[in-house]
C-alpha cells in the first residue's frame, strides 16, 4: 500500500483527508512542518500532502527542509485555501507537482493523487531501466575509448578517423625516439583521447565554414581545458590528461592554454602536437583540401623550434622521408581488456563534466538558478553569510543599440568576474540578474569584495566598448542559519532597489529602515523636493532609455491632442563611409549624443534607437524649426568630430495629425 504523509495544522482537515483517502492509502498524519521533517529523517513516504499556511514553519519552508534530507526527493502536493497565483508559482518553482484547493472534493482528490503516484511509479521504472543500461555500459571493454574518439569526430565529418591516425603517428614517432613498448602503447591511448574536450564545443563553432570571431576562437581553444578536466582522474593511463590539455602548446611558448615552452611541455604533448599538425595538413578540412607532400614537409620544417620540438620533428621528418607513416591496423589498440579501474574513472569523469554542464549557465559559466539557489540555501543553513543581489544595468539598452553580441559579452564578463572564488557561490538567476553568496563572511570583508567586483567591472569597461552602457547595481543582505532564504532574497532585492533609485552603479546593505512605511513629515517632503530639483537640473536635451522615451512620447501626445501642442519627432542616422572598429564607432555615437544634447533645449528628449541611430522629440516647435535645429546639431557634431568619412542624415516624422 502506498504511503502518504499529510501535514496540516488543522486536526479537522486531517480527519477530512483521512476519511477521503484512508481506505486506499497508508496515511501518516502530522500537524506541523517540524514533525514532518523529523518523520522523514528516519522514514519515507510515497507522497507528501502539505498545507501552506502553518505557524512557525510554513509549507514552502517545510518543502525546502524536506528536500535537504537524503530521502527527501518525494513528490509534493500543496493543500491550500490560498488562491494567490504568486503562491502557486512559488510552489511550482520549488518543485511541487500539484495544488489541491481546500475545501476539496474527495473523488477529485483521489483521482489526482492516483495519477501523480502512477506517474511517479513510471518515472522510477524508467530510472531503473536507465540504471540497468548504465551498468551494462560500464561492463564494456576498452573499446569504449575508441567509441568516444569516434563520437568526438562525428561532430565534424572532415576529421573522421583523426584521433586514430594521430594515435598511430604518435606511436610511430615514440618508437623512432626509442621509447619502450609500454610507453609506445601508452601514448597511443593518450593520443586517441587528445581531442575529447571537443564534446563541450558547439557544432556551430566547430563546423563554421568562415573565419572564426575572437570569442569563437577562444571557445575552440577551451577544448584543451575541458579535455584535461575530463581525464584528470584517470591514473591507469599515465599523462592522459596532459595530452589533451597541452597538445596545442608551442615550443617557443606562443601556444595555449597557458603558454608552456621547451621541455616544460610534457613529452606526450610535444609528440601529439607534431602528429596532430601533420594529420591536419594531410587531411581535407572544411576550409581547404589536403596539402601536397612537398607542402606538408615545408610546413613542418617551418615550425621547427617554434611550434615543434626540433629533435622530435627531426625524427618525424626521417619517418616521413622514409615513407613509414602508413597507418597499420589498430587491433592492438582495441584488443584485450584494460584495468577496469581506468574504465570506471573515465566514465565517472565524463559523467561529472556532463553534470557540470547541466548545472551551469552556458553563457556565463556560473551555476544556473536551480543549482545555485540549492547550494546557497544549503550554505546559508550551514553557516550563514551575506547574499548579494546583482543587476547588470542597462542590458536592454546594450542589446538594442549594439546587438545581442554586446549584451552577451557584458553578461559573460560579469560571469568571469564572479567565478572561481573560494567561499563564494555565484549564480545567474536569469536575464540581467545574478546572485553571489559570501559564505560565513563578515560585513567588512563583504564590503571589500563588493568594491573589488565593481572595480574589476569598471576596468573591463575601459577596455571594451561593448560595456560602455553597462554598470552594476548590488543589494546585500546578511543571512543567518535561522533565516528563510526567500526573506533574505527579498531584503537583498529591497537594497538593490535602493541603489537603483539612487542612480544605479553602486551597492547598498539592507537595513530595517527599508521596511518602514510611516508618513513622511513636511520637512522630509521639502528635502525630497530640493533633491529632485538638484537631480533634474540639466542643460540641453534630456537623453533617456527607450522605455522612458515611450512614456514621455505618450504624455506629450496627449498634450498635443488636448491642448494643441506642437511636437516634432525626427531620427538621426550616423552614416560611416568606411568600416570602423567598434570602439571608434561608439566614440562617434557619443559625439552624436553630445551634439544633440548641446544643440537643443532642456525640454527636448532624445534616445539611442539603434547602433547608429537616435530619436529626438522637439516640444512646441514647427516644421520650419526643424531645419534650424538640424543645422545646429550638424555644426556642433562637426566641432566634436572632424572627419569627412562620416555624415548625419535626418528624417522627420508626421506626428501632429492625430
Amino acid at each position: 500500500m502506498k504511503s502518504i504523509l499529510v501535514v496540516d495544522d488543522s486536526v479537522t482537515n486531517l480527519k477530512f483527508v483521512e476519511s477521503a483517502l484512508g481506505d486506499e492509502y497508508k496515511l501518516i498524519l502530522v500537524t506541523s512542518g517540524e514533525q514532518a521533517v523529523r518523520y522523514l529523517m528516519n522514514n519515507t513516504a510515497d507522497l507528501l500532502l502539505l498545507d501552506i499556511m502553518m505557524p512557525v514553519m510554513d509549507g514552502f519552508e517545510t518543502m525546502e527542509r524536506v528536500r535537504e534530507l537524503k530521502n527527501g526527493n518525494i513528490p509534493v502536493v500543496f493543500l491550500t485555501s490560498d488562491v494567490d497565483v504568486e503562491s502557486e508559482i512559488k510552489g511550482l518553482q520549488l518543485g511541487a507537482v500539484d495544488f489541491v484547493r481546500k475545501p476539496f472534493v474527495p473523488e477529485v482528490m483521489k483521482n489526482r493523487i492516483n495519477r501523480i503516484l502512477q506517474l511517479e511509479e513510471l518515472t522510477k521504472n524508467l530510472e531503473a531501466k536507465v540504471e540497468e543500461k548504465t551498468n551494462q555500459v560500464e561492463q564494456l571493454s576498452f573499446e569504449i575509448i575508441a567509441t568516444i574518439a569516434s563520437m568526438i569526430e562525428a561532430k565534424d565529418s572532415y576529421t573522421k578517423g583523426h584521433s586514430v591516425r594521430v594515435a598511430e603517428y604518435s606511436a610511430l614517432l615514440a618508437e623512432e625516439l626509442g621509447w619502450d613498448e609500454d610507453a609506445i602503447q601508452n601514448i597511443r591511448y593518450v593520443a586517441l583521447l587528445h581531442d575529447i574536450g571537443k564534446v563541450g564545443i558547439a557544432d556551430s563553432v566547430l563546423n563554421k565554414p568562415g573565419k572564426l570571431s575572437e570569442s569563437e576562437f577562444k571557445t575552440i581553444q577551451s577544448h584543451t581545458i575541458i579535455g584535461g578536466d575530463i581525464l584528470k582522474e584517470i591514473e591507469t593511463i599515465p599523462n592522459v590528461d596532459s595530452g589533451a590539455r597541452y597538445h596545442h602548446e608551442k615550443y617557443d611558448g606562443s601556444g595555449y592554454p597557458i603558454g608552456l615552452s621547451g621541455n616544460d611541455i610534457p613529452d606526450v604533448a610535444r609528440i601529439i602536437c607534431i602528429a596532430d599538425a601533420y594529420d591536419a595538413m594531410n587531411s581535407k578540412r572544411i576550409y581547404r583540401d589536403s596539402l601536397s607532400k612537398d607542402a606538408v614537409r615545408e610546413e613542418l620544417l617551418a615550425g621547427r623550434g617554434t611550434q615543434f620540438d626540433p629533435d622530435y620533428l627531426d625524427a618525424f621528418i626521417k619517418i616521413y622521408d622514409d615513407d613509414r607513416l602508413g597507418i597499420s591496423s589498430m587491433v592492438s589498440l582495441v584488443s584485450g581488456g584494460v584495468d577496469s579501474t581506468m574504465r570506471y574513472r573515465l566514465m565517472a569523469s565524463i559523467a561529472e563534466e556532463t553534470k557540470k554542464t547541466e548545472e551551469t549557465d552556458p553563457l556565463t559559466k556560473l551555476l544556473n538558478r536551480k543549482s545555485g539557489e540549492s547550494k546557497i540555501i544549503m550554505a546559508m543553513r550551514d553557516s550563514g553569510g551575506y547574499l548579494a543581489f546583482i543587476d547588470l544595468d542597462n542590458l536592454k539598452r546594450t542589446n538594442d543599440t549594439m546587438g545581442h553580441v554586446a549584451g552577451d559579452y557584458a553578461l559573460a564578463t560579469l560571469g568571469k568576474i564572479l567565478s572561481n572564488r573560494e567561499n563564494e557561490i555565484a549564480t545567474r538567476l536569469g536575464g540581467d540578474e545574478f546572485m553571489c553568496f559570501f559564505i560565513n563572511a563578515g560585513e567588512e570583508s563583504v564590503t571589500a569584495r563588493i568594491k573589488e567586483i565593481l572595480r574589476e567591472f569598471d576596468a573591463e569597461k575601459e577596455k571594451n566598448a561593448y560595456l560602455s552602457a553597462s554598470s552594476l547595481s548590488i543589494g546585500v543582505c546578511k543571512a543567518t542559519p535561522q533565516d528563510r532564504y526567500a526573506d533574505i532574497l527579498q531584503n537583498a532585492d529591497k537594497a538593490l532597489y535602493n541603489v537603483k533609485q539612487g542612480g544605479k552603479n553602486g551597492y547598498c546593505f539592507y537595513s530595517e529602515d527599508m521596511n518602514k512605511t510611516e508618513l513622511k513629515s513636511d520637512e522630509d517632503f521639502e528635502r525630497q523636493v530640493n533633491n529632485l530639483k538638484l537631480q533634474c537640473e540639466h542643460k540641453g536635451a534630456m537623453n533617456v532609455e527607450y522605455r522612458e522615451f515611450i512614456r514621455i512620447y505618450d504624455l506629450i501626445s496627449n498634450l498635443v491632442r488636448r491642448y494643441n501642442y506642437k511636437m516634432q519627432l525626427f531620427m538621426i542616422t550616423l552614416i560611416e563611409k568606411d568600416d570602423v572598429e567598434l570602439e571608434e564607432h561608439e566614440k562617434i555615437m557619443a559625439c552624436v549624443e553630445n551634439a544633440v544634447k548641446g544643440a537643443m533645449r532642456a525640454v527636448d528628449v532624445s534616445v539611442r534607437f539603434s547602433g547608429n541611430q537616435m530619436l529626438v522629440i522637439i516640444i512646441n516647435a514647427e516644421k520650419e524649426d526643424f531645419i534650424i535645429i538640424k543645422n545646429r546639431i550638424k555644426a556642433v557634431f562637426m566641432n566634436l568630430y572632424e572627419s569627412n568619412n562620416v555624415e548625419l542624415r535626418f528624417q522627420l516624422a508626421d506626428v501632429n495629425n492625430m
